[in-house]
């Protein structure tokens, strides 16, 4: 959710993804902190850094995107958004990390000369 809100959040100035992202971050953090002490909030500035510096080079690369390449982008962040959850619910059966590339590669694949 980090990197696709970041992204969607860049190009299109839509950032319902990383909202519903933080609330989620929020709630983690809360039970961290009640458990783990009040070092975890501090847990919150790398989070802010990274998805900033996703959304800023996203803003960079925006002329470049087209509409195919955009929806090609939110299909697979959905489908990975999805793995995570059958992740939670039933126990690891994904490697969600190892599929991040299909971000890239999905972006590559809207600027092929093919006709679907």
């Amino acid at each position: 959710m980090a990197i696709v809100g970041a992204i969607q959040d860049g190009i299109k100035g839509d950032f319902s993804t990383l909202a519903v992202k933080s609330v989620l971050d929020l709630i983690i953090i809360a039970l961290m902190t009640s458990s783990l002490g009040k070092g975890c909030a501090f847990a919150t500035i790398p989070i802010f850094i990274f998805e900033g510096l996703i959304t800023l080079l996203a803003r960079l690369i925006s002329p470049l995107m087209t509409e195919l390449a955009i929806a090609y982008l939110s299909l697979v962040g959905s489908i990975l958004i999805f793995c995570v959850g059958v992740n939670l619910v039933w126990g690891k059966k994904f490697r969600v990390a190892n599929m991040l590339p299909t971000v890239l590669l999905a972006v590559l694949a809207a600027y092929l000369p093919l006709n679907w």
